[in-house]
């Protein structure tokens, strides 16, 4: 377990870490207009490959006894993986894009589409209790395509081939490393049943839902900014928005590598240990949260505006507010998980839903009419409401069970 909170940790930091690095150098040294658009097809990526990862990674690790075979995941992976790039086919199509936005989009999509393989297969290795050979993993080949990317965004100038680079980097790492772990694991296998995969796709299609809606919250006010004003503006505020998973990143280093270990205390109805699991990472998000908002507020703004190379005096008040929506952000993940392993998954299509329609209302107006703090408070309103709602699902189910469980040995 230690091993792997030390893997856990180094694999969050260079992953999330990345992000920040490719927008930072773009930023800087290519141009804030350009790593605008870097933002927006990096956005349009992480909105479809919530088709590719069909939100079944907690839902794959948690299954602890095996409900469904690895195949029968690496299938499902294989038809959702398709639809995504279908998807963004379509999106790139009917989207009012120039012609550099599509083509970054486009390569973003397809760097998203190869991570959903990954996925799938950093998953097996953490249902049989090696999450520290995902993260290993995702460390070896997150330096790899980083460094790819950096190399190729320097020589060409051009996110389009930056992206490009880096995709073909990150297929080949997988096809190197994780065939020569697989097999220690069972193998891949795509052996399964029509049957068996419409039933895993009703199990996981609230899930995937949840993942899409959420994707649509998160990146709202950056189609919001791209909508009313220019891609230096989307440019700035992406740099605000990037702290906002800095918490997240933290609270998921406790988080991830218990998954599996909060699944068997409830399935062993341990729901003291459950709870305390819980509790312990309330605190840590709490603790994470604060810490990173002292930090901004103090020397946030100047630390920000040197890595960047853009101004960001004005902005003081907007990050610590993006840092708040990163611990609602932790939060309501954490009870997502929680609803997820008691099996009441389709209950997020409520928290989701009312959360959408409320960003769908606000974010738009507020965005149009004040700018980045606009877009900053629309997100920060949205996140804090989902998050409540998820708490509030959470307890409902946890009483339900716990009445459900006495009725039984009475």
């Amino acid at each position: 377990m230690k091993q792997t909170y030390i893997w856990t940790v180094l694999a969050g930091i260079i992953y999330a870490g990345s992000s920040f690095i490719m927008q930072m150098t773009t930023s800087k040294y290519i141009g804030v207009g350009q790593a605008g658009i870097l933002s927006l097809a990096l956005a349009v990526g992480n909105q479809l490959v919530t088709i590719g990862f069909y939100n079944i990674r907690t839902f794959q690790v948690s299954d602890v006894t095996e409900k469904y075979k690895f195949s029968d995941y690496c299938m499902l992976r294989v038809i959702t993986v398709s639809a995504m790039l279908i998807a963004g086919v379509f999106w790139i199509t009917l989207g009012n894009y120039n012609v550099v936005k599509m083509a970054a989009i486009m390569a973003a999509v397809i760097f998203r589409a190869v991570e959903a393989i990954s996925d799938v297969l950093e998953g097996r290795y953490q249902q049989k209790g090696r999450y520290d050979i995902s993260c290993k993993g995702v460390v070896i080949k997150t330096l790899t395509y980083l460094g790819v990317f950096l190399v190729t965004l320097f020589i060409t100038g051009s996110v389009f081939w930056g992206l490009t680079a880096l995709a073909t980097v990150y297929l080949v790492m997988i096809l190197f490393l994780d065939s020569q772990i697989i097999g220690e694991f069972g193998g891949i296998s795509f052996k399964t049943s029509w049957k068996t995969q419409g039933a895993l796709l009703i199990e996981g299609f609230p899930l995937f839902v949840n993942a899409f809606l959420n994707a649509y919250i998160i990146n709202a006010p950056k189609y919001a900014l791209e909508k009313y004003y220019s891609s230096e503006v989307l440019g700035i505020f992406t740099v605000l928005y990037m702290m906002a998973f800095v918490v997240n990143m933290f609270a998921s280093f406790v988080l991830k590598p218990i998954i599996s270990v909060l699944a068997e205390k409830y399935v062993k109805q341990d729901i003291s240990g459950f709870l305390k699991l819980i509790l312990r990472q309330m605190l840590v998000i709490a603790a994470a949260t604060t810490i990173c908002i002292i930090g901004a507020y103090l020397v946030g703004v100047p630390v920000l505006s040197f890595l960047f190379g853009v101004d960001l005096a004005e902005y003081k008040g907007a990050l610590c507010l993006i840092l708040v929506s990163g611990g609602f952000t932790a939060m309501y993940q954490l009870y997502q998980y929680g609803i997820i392993i008691m099996r009441h998954q389709y209950s997020t299509f409520i928290c989701c839903g009312l959360t959408v329609v409320l960003t769908y209302i606000i974010t738009p107006y507020l965005t149009r009419k004040y700018e980045i703090m606009g877009a900053t408070v629309s997100y920060t309103v949205s996140i804090g409401f989902m998050s409540l709602m998820f708490i509030l699902f959470f307890v409902f189910y946890l009483v339900k069970d716990r009445k459900k469980r006495e009725e039984k040995y009475e």
